[in-house]
């Protein structure tokens, strides 16, 4: 049969078997799962014919317009890159939706077209560290009932600070991914103030049934502004330090915050100046430079760090005398 009466033949069985895969399309025609691809491909795009894919399964649509979606290799890899990677993973909030919308993709675009993106995949790499956690489906979906029906829930949280489960009643107004992390944002009863709740230290989730309005005047990325990294909602607070002309270079390469300025210094240092929410976090930035990072305002920070090498100077302090007790028990 020549390849017209095959395009034709393969115009039909859509017609005739609505949702047919193509594994079944591949069987009725006598043809592999590729040549049908490409195939559907050429249905679609060279010859205009309105052929659409919905859970696998492909439709004639009549009401189609002249306009046909296509998608280069560049621009598949790119939407593969993103719905494949970890934060929607299946753990993800929204995993089974990247999943689902992938496969979607994947099956509405040209056979030659997923081949190329496969390739070029090869030196194309994007790596954002999510850990997996499973905090199980019952408590993601009444999360998300919270979230998108803006019902107040009653949730058990395990404290990072406490390491203790806690009680709280949540307004739970948006859901973000921050650095390595889902968090959910939320207006808490307890705390008396919007604050973020790490997605997998949910314990238990009810749903009370009350409805709640999320402020006019609540933004995410303004809830957001002055975070370091992830977390948010601390004292604002400008933060200056003078990192050596060792590391100066490192400083100035990229852009970390909105807010910051670097200020070069006639020995090639650079004084880092920023408006930080709170000093936690980025404390933990500043004590991985070591000796090349000098905190010179605010004064709290500067005793945050200091307790903390002080800290660790004591912890291999003792760590040395005791293999020094060691070592002298055996000679």
């Amino acid at each position: 049969m020549a390849k017209s009466a095959l395009l034709i033949k393969t115009i039909e069985l859509i017609k005739q078997q609505p949702g047919i895969t193509i594994n079944g399309l591949a069987r009725q025609l006598g043809r592999s799962d590729r040549t049908i691809y490409r195939w559907l491909s050429e249905l679609a795009v060279e010859l205009a014919t309105p052929v659409y894919c919905s859970d696998g399964g492909y439709f004639l649509n009549d009401l189609c317009s002249d306009d046909t979606l296509y998608l280069n290799a560049e621009e598949i890899l790119a939407l593969k890159m993103s719905l494949k990677s970890s934060p929607f993973g299946q753990t993800s909030p929204i995993g089974k939706y990247a999943q689902s919308a992938w496969k979607k993709i994947r099956d509405a675009v040209s056979y030659d077209g997923l081949v190329a993106a496969r390739d070029m995949a090869e030196v194309h790499r994007v790596h954002v560290n999510a850990p997996p956690f499973d905090i199980g489906s019952d408590t993601l979906e009444r999360l998300e009932t919270g979230l998108n029906k803006h019902h107040r829930l009653r949730v058990i949280y395990s404290s990072q600070k406490s390491n203790a489960d806690k009680e709280y009643m949540i307004d739970p107004y948006a859901i973000v991914f921050r650095k390595h992390s889902w968090y959910i944002i939320a207006a808490s009863r307890e705390h008396g103030k919007v604050r973020q709740f790490k997605l997998a230290r949910f314990r238990r989730v009810v749903d009370t049934g009350e409805i709640f309005e999320v402020p006019k005047d609540f933004n995410v990325d303004e809830y957001f502004r002055l975070s370091w990294e992830a977390w948010a909602g601390g004292e604002p607070t400008v933060v200056k330090v003078r990192f050596s002309p060792r590391v100066a270079r490192m400083i100035t390469e990229s852009r970390r915050h909105p807010t910051q300025i670097v200020r070069p210094q006639p020995d090639g240092a650079v004084v880092y100046e920023v408006c930080v929410a709170g000093i936690e976090e980025i404390a933990i930035w500043i004590m991985g430079y070591g000796k090349d990072a000098e905190v010179l305002e605010p004064n709290s920070l500067k005793e945050y760090i200091m307790e903390h090498a002080k800290a660790v100077l004591a912890l291999y302090s003792d760590a040395e005398k005791k293999v020094e007790q060691f070592v002298g028990g055996l000679t």
